[in-house]
């Protein structure tokens, strides 16, 4: 089952206005994020990621850099061979 359409919230307030700049989202995902996967006690069993760029959620200009980020990070702690499935919103599941 995919669940594409759920927001946070179902109010109508506008986000807030923030983009991050790319040297601090590689700070955080390569830094931070490595080292939260680090201190798991096990592996995940599965990971979803929501690049949230439709809805405005994460700026455009950062999606593709924080998914690259992301799985490169999890392809360094998980191994090479773990199943990366990119399935995106008008695209029917394989």
């Amino acid at each position: 089952m995919l669940v594409y359409n759920a927001g946070s919230t179902i109010d109508d307030t506008v986000l807030p206005e923030h983009v991050t700049e790319p040297n601090d989202l590689d700070r955080l995902i390569n830094g931070t994020f490595r080292l939260f996967l680090t201190a798991l006690p096990t592996s995940p069993t599965i990971v979803t990621i929501a690049r949230s760029s439709e809805d405005d959620y994460t700026p455009l200009e950062s999606v593709d850099q924080i998914q690259v980020d992301v799985l490169d990070q999890l392809r360094e702690r998980l191994g090479p061979e773990i199943d990366i499935k990119l399935i995106y919103q008008d695209e029917e599941p394989q």
